[in-house]
């Protein structure tokens, strides 16, 4: 039997590195949409950004495997099913030991950024975290997969009860230091901050911290809501430690 593959490169993302430079691609399907919509997932445009920022920190720390320390996505222009996105991303400073960057989404055929995000690295300070020798960022983009089922479903994603989330460590959910990816992370935030909507919402914006590695899971996320803004707290359950704080600011869906 065929080994199932990592949940991010079924999410229609592709991306490669030119230098100080990344640039990606993805169409729109509905496995990718807020449920009951077709407006794309916030927390998918976080994954997006984490991806192509995470490929610039790679070239700049190798052999050293960077850690997102926090990313944050603003929405400008919902993106919609059927839709092709355009990524650009670029270093906007790179200190010693940690390095800052920007992506902008934009549709094609449009000049205007539907959404901006910017992602934080720094190295691993684990020892035993380093890529092998000769891996390198992609140098061009390939073509990209689509996920068979919903990403809450692909992800094992649950609500426990209105405000909170979980989403558990597996093995084609990690990142490069073994924690759960940061990505997915991002859908446990964003599932327990609309659970408390009696409407379908997408995130305007959602910005996440990332305190210490989900090395055990599954990560749960607990959210209160306070008007159109939600605050959530990402535990690792397994570890019982704090794991990544979260905002979110929730919208209704475009009709």
């Amino acid at each position: 039997m065929a080994q199932a593959s990592h949940i991010v490169t079924e999410m229609g993302f592709t991306a490669a590195v030119d230098g100080p430079v990344a640039a990606g691609r993805a169409e729109i399907f509905p496995e990718v949409c807020v449920p009951g919509s077709a407006t794309v997932r916030t927390s998918m445009l976080a994954t997006w950004l984490d991806v192509i920022t995470g490929w610039l920190a790679v070239g700049w720390m190798a052999p050293r495997i960077p850690l997102t320390l926090d990313l944050e996505v603003q929405v400008i222009e919902p993106i919609a099913e059927g839709d092709v996105v355009l990524a650009e991303a670029g270093v906007v400073k790179a200190g010693r030991t940690v390095l800052v960057t920007e992506a902008r989404f934009r549709l094609q055929g449009s000049t205007s950024p539907a959404a901006v995000g910017y992602a934080s690295f720094a190295a691993s300070p684990n020892p035993e975290h380093r890529f092998p020798p000769g891996f390198a960022p992609p140098s061009r983009t390939e073509q990209a997969n689509r996920m068979p089922v919903p990403l809450a479903e692909r992800a094992r994603c649950r609500i426990v009860e209105p405000g909170t989330a979980e989403v558990p460590r597996q093995p084609r959910g990690l990142n490069s230091s073994g924690g759960i990816q940061g990505g997915l992370v991002a859908l446990a935030a964003e599932e327990a901050a609309s659970s408390l909507s009696a409407e379908p919402v997408f995130l305007r914006s959602l910005g996440l911290r990332y305190l210490r590695p989900f090395a055990v899971g599954p990560a749960r996320a607990v959210a209160e809501r306070h008007g159109d803004l939600a605050l959530v707290r990402l535990t690792d359950a397994g570890a019982d430690k704090l794991g990544a704080t979260a905002t979110a600011r929730l919208a209704p869906v475009p009709s």
